[in-house]
């Protein structure tokens, strides 16, 4: 992972550190008041502390709602902040014309959640150069965040932070999935998680937007647990009467106790140690079977596999082109295309049917609707054999195996034979298979809907509907 630093203050190493303060710039007073307090309470929990507001929120319940003293009032009391304290400044942006102005002030730029997909917005805050916090959409699964940090990566931009807040839940309801932590860490740039958002309950009181307070601090807990790479907390003196989110946000007084008690500390991953009284042999076997157990699709390991299964053999030496060749002579296949970059992807024509279709890194290079695109003419393409090689940096394995077995599902030919070869494990092929039973539960249903019948509907004068006047 990618870290990213601002001031003296890293993300992404073995600090977790903490984005505070009101969530809107209400006075001077206020402003600095605050961040004292959190210059204090950072020193004494053993937190790196950046401070947070907002000079204006565009995007409020109500138009009778605060807004906040806009850009110019806003920036200068951000300023004393800064000039008082020390502490690095992260505020949001939400039009274009404003990035540069509000750059020269904050260390961090914000792109809030509802302008998370904003192209022009982001392409503006990454040209700065400035460290770019996206907070990810409450409509957005953690996989297309990629596409987000694909678009500040392109303008040359890599000092990334995303913000996880919370996910649409049904009406006026947020749910966080703890999973999209480390799912969006595997893009390679740290992950905040924003406590006090991501328990509000938006538009719950008809013009302004309700929470559950009282919920923050568990759902930070579970967040530290998990690995989060930051946490996010707007805080007040008296929150009741505070002028944006009065219902989420933490009281300043209490913002001590719930640092101390979260240990500030990213999760880390623990070695399964085998007791003492085992030999080094059977330590070794005790820990590769604990390993073994956890996969959870077909794998064939060559190097373990007995003579009598007749295992797929692939030799190291030959790469990832011998494995593919060998797989063909086993079908007694010959005849096969490349699809190694756009041009060999040009070429094709999904009118005409080929035994085997070989890909050598090429879906790594594409975006996720462009991958669906070619997966799909892969599928309609092969009538025998598919086989692709993966490097799964930019995407977890997981994400391509459940799409595979979506994929899979969908073209469900019997004669179809699906492997996958990753980098990160390059003497296993993984075989994309059917679930069992497949084919009997298939016919089951289909016999089940040609038995079903629709009742005709016949009108007489007694009950035909009659038109409204």
């Amino acid at each position: 992972m990618k870290k990213v630093s601002v001031s003296n203050i890293t993300f992404g190493g073995d600090d977790t550190p903490l984005i505070a303060g009101p969530c809107v710039v209400e006075t001077y007073k206020l402003a600095t008041d605050v961040a004292k307090q959190l210059v204090k309470i950072g020193e004494k929990t053993n937190t790196p502390i950046i401070y947070k507001s907002s000079f204006d929120k565009a995007n409020r319940s109500s138009n009778s709602s605060y807004r906040g003293p806009g850009i110019e009032k806003g920036l200068e009391a951000l300023t004393r902040v800064k000039d008082e304290t020390g502490l690095p400044i992260l505020t949001d942006v939400h039009e274009v014309h404003h990035v540069n102005q509000v750059a020269e002030v904050a260390d961090i730029l914000q792109i809030p959640a509802f302008l998370c997909r904003q192209t022009d917005l982001i392409k503006a805050a990454a040209q700065t150069g400035k460290v770019v916090n996206v907070k990810k959409g409450q409509f957005l699964s953690p996989w297309e965040i990629e596409n987000v940090i694909v678009k500040i990566t392109e303008e040359g931009n890599e000092n990334i932070l995303i913000t996880e807040r919370g996910t649409q839940f049904g009406y006026q309801n947020l749910v966080v999935d703890m999973r999209s932590i480390p799912i969006m860490q595997q893009f390679g740039f740290p992950v905040i998680f924003d406590a006090t958002h991501s328990n509000q309950l938006p538009g719950g009181n008809g013009t302004s937007t309700a929470g559950m307070r009282d919920m923050v601090p568990y759902l930070a807990k579970a967040a530290v647990a998990v690995g989060c790479d930051g946490l996010f907390f707007e805080t007040h003196p008296n929150p009741e009467e505070a002028k944006s989110d009065a219902s989420t946000q933490w009281p300043l007084d209490k913002l001590e106790e719930v640092i101390s008690n979260l240990k500030m500390k990213p999760a880390k991953v623990v070695e399964v140690r085998p007791s003492k009284d085992l030999g080094e042999s059977q330590a070794e076997n005790y820990v590769d079977n604990l390993k073994k157990k956890t996969l959870e699709h077909l794998e064939v390991d060559f190097n373990s596999m007995k003579e009598k299964e007749k295992p797929i053999e692939t030799k190291k030496e030959d790469g990832f082109q011998g494995t593919a060749n060998h797989l063909m002579n086993e079908r007694s296949l010959t005849k096969r295309i490349d699809i190694n970059n756009e041009s060999d992807y040009a070429k094709i024509d999904n009118s005409v049917k080929i035994e085997s279709v070989i890909s050598d890194g090429y879906l790594d290079t594409l975006n996720p609707t462009e991958v669906d695109e070619v997966l799909v003419s892969m599928f309609e393409l092969a009538e025998r054999l598919i086989v692709l090689h993966l490097e799964p940096k930019r995407r977890p394995m997981q994400w391509w195996m459940d799409k595979f077995q979506f994929l899979r599902e969908r073209h469900d030919q019997k004669e179809l034979d699906i492997f996958v070869v990753f980098d990160a494990k390059p003497d296993e092929l993984k075989m994309i298979t059917l679930p069992k039973n497949y084919y009997q539960k298939k016919k089951e249903q289909e016999d089940r809907l040609k038995n079903k019948s629709v009742p005709l509907v016949k009108w007489t004068d007694g009950n035909k509907p009659r038109p409204r006047i």
